[in-house]
């Protein structure tokens, strides 16, 4: 890796005109200087790589590379074959950052020889605007996590905020080294759901960041919202039992223990969200749900005590009564 490259910025771009410059001018106007910035153009249809490549034509330590549309996952792993830096961080493209972001993790990365550095977050509107969301109570304190305590939020569900800082690509900073082992999964939607367990077990030390350094975009038409891809949204159950079985083959009892409970909470939680944020119709779920809660009894029923079973007994039975009746 070359040594005047301390950091690789990977910044997938697909159809963001409305808010790539906004996040290119932030990746700019960084205070720390030893890094490149790797655009990946995703086969965007829009005006967003005209803007990427008035950057790149402009600045020698930025470089575009052009492939064919494959989604998120695809664009973040042909960044990741580029990168040269000792370290790697992902921007996504109408997000934006702190001017000390990469300033911040680096120096978190050497005063705590971390392998991975996390930041906290905070969630914009589609103007750049602060949402002033309450992100609750927060789970760490600045410097290293003990990796028990980081593995432990990856059985929080509902999207609690510092539990979401915990799983996301884009508010990291990683050991390029570390992050070449692995690709993120093409072809589904919370590809990060699906990663971020190997790469916590594969680093020695973990650091968190109080400040709050990253701007989050929340924006309508982003597929993260679309009703049409509500059943995509469901692959993150997938996420939780891969879990399961990473820590069991690591030989973690309690935390087998909890991720287990954490899968059926995420299925009441997936099916409440389905209902009510995406609008479908109880019929069109309710193959799924049962099938999904029947699997879940069978293989991790014995973490619940009788009542509780018969609770979800009902669920695999009737998912829209346990709704009404026992969903909190």
């Amino acid at each position: 890796m070359s040594n005047s490259v301390l950091i690789s910025v990977v910044v997938p771009v697909y159809n963001v005109e409305d808010y790539i410059e906004e996040c290119l001018e932030s990746i700019e106007k960084q205070s720390f200087s030893s890094y490149e910035v790797i655009l990946v153009d995703d086969g965007s249809k829009d005006s967003s790589v005209r803007v990427a490549q008035r950057y790149v034509d402009r600045l020698d330590n930025w470089k575009l590379v052009h492939k064919e549309n494959g989604g998120l996952s695809s664009a973040r792993n042909a960044g990741i074959a580029e990168a040269m830096g000792e370290y790697i961080c992902f921007v996504d493209s109408d997000d934006f950052l702190a001017q000390d972001y990469l300033q911040k993790l680096y120096e978190a990365a050497m005063l705590y020889q971390a392998d991975l550095v996390i930041s906290d977050y905070h969630e914009v509107d589609a103007l750049g605007q602060d949402s002033n969301k309450d992100k609750g109570k927060g789970l760490y304190q600045q410097g290293i996590v003990e990796r028990e305590e980081i593995l432990n939020a990856l059985t929080y569900v509902g999207g609690y905020h510092y539990a979401t800082a915990v799983v996301v690509a884009w508010n990291k900073l990683v050991r390029t080294d570390i992050m070449k082992r692995f690709s993120f999964p093409e072809g589904v939607l919370h590809e990060d759901e699906f990663i971020i367990m190997p790469l916590l077990l594969a680093c020695d030390q973990v650091a968190w960041i109080q400040d709050d350094l990253y701007a989050y975009r929340q924006r309508e038409g982003s597929i993260m919202q679309d009703a049409k891809n509500a059943f995509r949204h469901l692959q993150v159950l997938d996420a939780f039992e891969e879990r399961i079985q990473l820590s069991k083959e690591a030989g973690n009892e309690e935390l087998t223990r909890k991720l287990k409970m954490a899968y059926f909470w995420d299925i009441e939680v997936w099916y409440y969200f389905m209902r009510t944020k995406y609008k479908l119709p109880w019929y069109k779920l309710y193959g799924f749900f049962t099938r999904r809660m029947w699997k879940a009894l069978v293989r991790y029923g014995d973490v619940w005590w009788k009542r509780k079973q018969l609770k979800y007994l009902l669920f695999a039975c009737v998912p829209e009564l346990y709704l009404k009746y026992f969903y909190q």
